[in-house]
């Protein structure tokens, strides 16, 4: 029986009355807790919602794995900086269940109670929510602290309550204040000794045996596991610093001993528990509701401490949506729904936008009213060819579609699970699509957006005791009824294969066309390419035969003519076979396609296969200048006029037939073109007049003939737009060519301006971060130096410690870091500075300091000229060691393979030239300026923008630096610098 009789006599009639009284057995509040939660991101949504209404801004779950700065063993905490709890509130509120505060949804004012924060509407609303904290693990410690009252412990094991001899009444649970977490090893020994005297009693009020024989097992695992059960350092240090890092020293933290496996297993980043793992992200991401865009900073994170790295679990797969993801949405709805079956709102179709409304035909009673629920929601689309987005944009927004698509639920601006889930598809978006994917076009998969419920707003919406969804009653049958009324009518009004209006399926088949049109472009690109880059494999083979052949002819010829009255007859055929060479020696040359620009690999290769190629040329050409000297004095003007004729016709012969042959191109490709224009105009007359003679046998009536006007006039227009869209343009590109204007070539550099700005405006963006960044760090360093120093300081006092070899060398390694950022901040400041005169010699052993341990890492040898020491530059500091930096820095870099390494600076008096030399890799003569344009360079991760800079800034101060392969400055042969005053007449 769980209730209490009593016996009471009423006045003289001696009438007996039995009253009962309910008492609660132990194990209903494990029903009502671990029992009513239906899984992890649940009992964690749970507790964080609880920290919000305490006024928390930052909620956090946190597990600790064993092997974590050397833990023996795992831990999970759930933590909060809201307004915690003192002993009283742990007894009359925390410990009473079903709390009615929060579901009276009464707003507090502006207090101590709020942390001086704006009065927020209550998230939770059942009072048990807190009973949550008994599904992640066993046993727990409580730790809270409220403003004004001591810190406050509590530890239990919550699966004391599975006990089902257990009442409520024979449960201890411990509390203990604390001055400060310094006690809590004692108190924690102390509460668990309070706990185990819940196991002192062998038999309940009604005299039956509290632990029974099928529990004997759980019993002696609560109490070995309580007795074992200790809080390590880290753990501790973790405690401490929540509190410290709270605005008040406030908040509630709850830790589990002995997590469960699931929350264990989110720490493998693959494995079996990668779904689940997927699943818990899903359901923790956006517990606020991040659409709105609103001023509304609470900070929830999952951190994940193992022994081999620490990241936030809800950002390892991906940012989250923001209120920006809404703008690119190829389709964006956005409205309300009264509450009554009407739909008022817009949408927007690519750049178009329409007003939109919708009234669900349903029965109507005030049984079926929810009340006002705003949607807001975004649609990608499942191609790129269909979508108005870039390349990037399109492949971000599919990647977060596709991790967190859906349609979520908000209450208030929390989340309500477990709507936003990929299998929580609860208006049957997918259900719909998959028997006809042309009539509902809309996909749960590609959808992203949110239902805006409140509790003032839809009272009746309300939640499932087991927190999974809401209760399937009256008015929640009534808004899912015209939710996916109006999604399908909205389909078959606009985005349907048959769609009553053609504003987005017009849109998507001009996008459709343009992105086929490019990728038969790109197709044509990418077939380029391949022979181009085929040709650079085979051009070298090539060359080799032809000089062999060639070197082998000219030998020949020249034992010929050795010979005494050699006639033209016997060498007559070698001087053709030579003839032919030349010709083909033009086609030896690799011809580099004008509709795109080769990349840096391609250009490097055919850079060094036009050295070869030329040398090969100047070996042979005195070769031939000298054969064919011979050969005019040993031949007569009759035979050389013979031959100079066949050389001559032998040219004609060899352009005729390179015209002919494009010629043929040209006519077979004509051909095919009006060939095929001819089929396709036949189909699309056809089309107009294949129902001639029934359409007008059809006519019987006058109505008729406007009827049927109508539709030949639509038909004519349509087919005319294809014939538009088609055959025309080609005509009118066609009209457009001239052989004046190579549009290959147009086209081309037009294309490679658009990489060309493409690519600079993703660098223009990095290197602005890279910018903000480094502001910060030297803002930051600025701080932190002053801080180590004076600790350092501080440390020096003792007189032990400076005896202790560890701190002398800290003490000189951070001298060292000192030294080196106080010759890099100067570089940040060059705007301030003001011209000096700046010594050679100064610059050299700025540089020699700069580099020492790159110097000495790879043995260089760093030579430098009196001539340079005694030079005296005017000039700010900071400018001319940036261009030394910059400059020494890519020196360093090409050398790392050279045999010998050197770098030599010079001064030439009579030119007024600095030299900046090395032995490493020389610069190809296509790159000398190249190497000074933004954004270039050949380093691998490197950005491009130190030459730059450092040609900027030295035109500014009336200087120039260029690169040069001339040898009497580039003595080293590798890369040479030279930095020289600039002419009136350059400026």
């Amino acid at each position: 029986m769980l209730y209490r009789q009593f016996m009471l006599r009423l006045s003289e009639n001696q009438l007996l009355i039995t009253i009962m009284q309910f008492r609660t057995k132990a194990r209903a509040v494990d029903l009502l807790g671990k029992g009513q939660i239906a899984d992890l991101p649940t009992a964690i949504t749970e507790l964080w919602k609880n920290g919000y209404d305490a006024y928390a801004d930052n909620l956090n779950a946190e597990l600790f794995k064993k092997g974590y700065q050397g833990l023996e063993n795992d831990y999970f905490l759930i933590s909060d900086d809201g307004k915690g709890m003192s002993s009283s509130d742990i007894l009359d509120k925390w410990l009473v269940l079903g709390t009615d505060s929060k579901s009276r949804a009464e707003l507090e004012i502006e207090s101590e109670e709020t942390l001086w924060k704006r009065p927020r509407v209550k998230a939770g609303e059942k009072g048990i929510g807190r009973l949550s904290i008994a599904f992640v693990g066993n046993p727990m410690l409580m730790l809270t602290k409220k403003i004004g009252y001591p810190l406050q412990a509590v530890y239990f094991d919550w699966r004391l309550l599975e006990n089902y001899n257990l009442f409520l009444d024979d449960v201890i649970i411990p509390t203990r204040p604390m001055d400060d977490l310094e006690e809590l090893p004692r108190v924690f020994k102390a509460l668990k000794e309070e706990f185990l005297k819940n196991f002192d009693k062998e038999f309940n009020l009604d005299g039956q045996a509290v632990w029974e024989n099928n529990q004997k097992e759980l019993l002696d695992q609560i109490i070995n596991e309580t007795t074992k059960t200790l809080i390590e350092e880290p753990i501790l240090d973790f405690a401490v610093k929540w509190f410290e890092k709270s605005k008040y020293n406030t908040g509630t933290v709850f830790l589990a001993f002995n997590p469960i496996d699931q929350i264990i297993d989110l720490s493998e980043r693959d494995g079996d528990g990668l779904e689940d793992r997927k699943f818990v992200i899903s359901s923790l991401t956006g517990f606020v509701n991040p659409f709105k865009g609103v001023d509304f900073h609470i900070n929830s994170t999952f951190l994940i401490n193992a022994e081999q790295e620490s990241f936030d679990l809800l950002n390892s797969r991906g940012n989250f949506f923001t209120k920006s993801d809404f703008d690119l949405a190829d389709v964006y709805i956005k409205g309300e729904f009264d509450g009554n079956g009407t739909f008022q709102g817009s949408v927007r179709m690519y750049d178009k936008v329409v007003d939109y409304s919708y009234t669900n035909p349903r029965k109507k009673d005030r049984r079926s009213f929810y009340g006002k629920i705003p949607i807001e929601l975004g649609y990608s689309q499942g191609e790129e060819k269909s979508s108005a987005l870039t390349e990037n944009q399109f492949v971000a927004l599919k990647s977060k579609v596709a991790e967190y698509g859906g349609l979520y639920i908000f209450r208030d601006d929390f989340r309500v699970l477990p709507y936003g889930r990929e299998n929580a598809d609860f208006l049957g978006f997918e259900q719909r699509r998959s028997k006809r994917a042309g009539t509902f076009y809309f996909s749960y998969r590609r959808m992203y957006g949110y239902l805006d419920v409140t509790r003032d707003r839809n009272p009746n919406l309300k939640d499932k005791s087991s927190r999974e969804g809401l209760i399937n009653n009256a008015q929640y049958r009534a808004f899912t009824s015209d939710a996916i009324n109006f999604f399908i009518t909205l389909a078959q009004d606009y985005f349907a294969t048959e769609a009553k209006q053609s504003l987005f399926l017009d849109k998507k088949k001009e996008l459709n066309d343009e992105h086929k049109a490019l990728k038969a472009d790109k197709a044509r690109d990418k077939a380029e390419k391949i022979a181009f880059t085929k040709s650079l494999n085979e051009y070298p083979k090539k060359l080799e035969e032809h000089q062999a052949r060639y070197e082998r002819l000219l030998s020949e010829l020249e034992d010929k003519l050795a010979s005494i009255g050699v006639t033209y007859s016997e060498v007559e055929q070698i001087l053709d076979e030579l003839q032919k060479l030349d010709i083909d020696l033009k086609n030896l040359i690799p011809k580099v396609p004008k509709r795109y620009k080769p990349t840096e690999t391609q250009k490097e290769r055919l850079y060094k296969f036009e050295d070869r190629l030329n040398n090969y040329i100047n070996l042979v050409k005195p070769k031939r200048e000298s054969v064919n000297r011979k050969a005019q004095d040993k031949l007569e003007i009759r035979d050389l006029k013979i031959d100079f004729t066949k050389r001559y016709n032998s040219y004609i012969s060899s352009l005729e037939k390179e015209l002919t042959t494009n010629r043929v191109a040209l006519e077979n490709k004509v051909d095919e073109l009006i060939k095929e224009y001819i089929e396709r105009s036949r189909r699309l007359t056809n089309a107009l007049s294949e129902n001639k003679e029934g359409v007008i046998n059809e006519i019987l009536v006058k109505d008729q003939v406007l009827f049927f006007s109508l539709e030949v006039e639509n038909l004519y227009s349509s087919l005319l737009a294809q014939a538009q869209a088609t055959l025309f343009p080609l005509v009118e590109h066609i009209n457009r060519l001239s052989f004046d204007i190579n549009e290959e070539q147009v086209q081309g550099a037009y294309k490679a301006q658009y990489d060309q700005m493409k690519y600079q405006w993703e660098q223009t963006r990095d290197t602005a971060q890279l910018g903000i960044a480094v502001e910060i760090i030297d803002h930051e360093f600025n701080q932190l130096y002053a801080k180590i120093n004076n600790q350092l300081k501080t440390l020096s006092d003792y007189n032990d410690i400076s005896s202790i070899k560890e701190f002398g060398f800290l003490e000189k390694n951070f001298k060292q870091l000192e030294d080196k950022y106080a010759l890099l901040s100067p570089l940040y400041r060059i705007s301030g500075a003001l011209n000096k005169e700046v010594e050679g010699n100064a610059i050299y052993h700025y540089l020699l300091k700069f580099f020492e341990n790159l110097i000495s890492e790879y043995n260089i040898t760093f030579d430098v000229t009196e001539s340079f020491k005694k030079h005296i530059i005017i000039i700010k500091e900071p400018v001319i060691h940036t261009v030394f930096i910059n400059v020494i820095n890519n020196a360093i870099y090409w050398m790392r393979n050279s045999e010998q390494r050197i770098i030599k600076l010079d001064y030439l008096g009579e030119t007024k030239e600095i030299i900046i030399a090395n032995s490493g890799e020389k610069i190809p003569d296509y790159r000398l300026d190249k190497i000074f344009e933004l954004f270039y360079s050949q380093r691998p991760n490197g950005r491009g923008i130190g030459l730059y800079l450092s040609k900027q800034s030295l035109n500014e101060a009336g200087l120039d630096i260029y690169a040069t392969n001339e040898k009497k400055y580039n003595y080293l042969g590798g890369a040479c610098f030279i930095i020289n005053q600039i002419n009136i007449g350059d400026v």
